[in-house]
């Protein structure tokens, strides 16, 4: 029971598990706003934006996972540094490490120790470890060792070089998200600002937003309303990301 509730977890991390969610809060909300407005086009554009706000909060939180994944690989490579120096194998602290981290890195040790339980093959190994993390900083990490254990050299120097790097990419991206948190908290105010505004003169004003809206002028006017919305909100999304 508890490993099919972590793999729906793991899917729910995954984009096709976040597009389903996404995709089924579209589908409640459109039918919401539907049965609470009695006007199809009026939920449509309601519903997506709500989509658009949900998959930026998914966004957000898998940005906080990754933050946090990005400093326990950075102390991972602390405690490498000290088993090397005890004396240990990559291969033992592989083995021997996954209790110390709690998830996320924590569930990937474990899965690469039973890994190597089954099969000893280390590559192997650092292979299913960059892809359960699926984090740029554990493909360095695995590079690295890869290429330390075909040519050889001092590992301790090469893990101590790879902590250095992290902690710098650590807080640069630290920095930046202190700087552009103004700049996302103000976009997210002027975008959700017109929806909040509609709903707002729909449950006050019913019947004259509801007669405007079943005119001509005002299909077309929340047509246009919606589309320049939907494309103004997607616009402040992807600058305050830097994509």
């Amino acid at each position: 029971m508890n490993r099919i509730r972590n793999r729906s977890f793991r899917f729910l991390d995954t984009p096709a598990g976040i597009r389903s969610i996404n995709a089924l809060i579209l589908a409640i909300s459109f039918s919401v706003f539907f049965l609470w407005s009695g006007n199809a086009l009026l939920a449509a554009v309601i519903s997506v934006c709500v989509s658009i706000y949900t998959a930026d909060l998914f966004h957000s939180r898998k940005k906080m996972i990754d933050n946090l994944l990005h400093r326990q690989l950075i102390s991972f490579l602390e405690h490498m540094i000290i088993m090397l120096r005890a004396g240990k194998t990559i291969r033992y602290i592989l083995l021997e490490s996954w209790s110390r981290f709690p998830p996320p890195l924590g569930s990937c040790l474990k899965q690469v120790s039973q890994r190597l339980e089954v099969d000893p093959d280390l590559e192997k190994a650092l292979d299913l470890f960059e892809v359960r993390t699926g984090s740029r900083e554990a493909a360095l990490i695995t590079a690295g060792i890869k290429i330390n254990s075909r040519v050889g050299g001092d590992l301790i120097i090469l893990l101590q070089s790879l902590s250095a790097a992290l902690r710098e990419s650590l807080r640069s991206s630290s920095r930046i998200e202190s700087l552009t948190l103004q700049s996302r908290f103000s976009a997210n105010i002027i975008s959700f600002f017109p929806i909040a505004a509609l709903i707002f003169l729909y449950i006050f004003f019913s019947k004259s937003i509801t007669d405007f809206f079943s005119t001509a002028a005002g299909t077309i006017t929340l047509i246009a309303g919606g589309f320049l919305e939907i494309a103004g909100i997607l616009i402040m999304k992807k600058i305050v990301r830097g994509d």
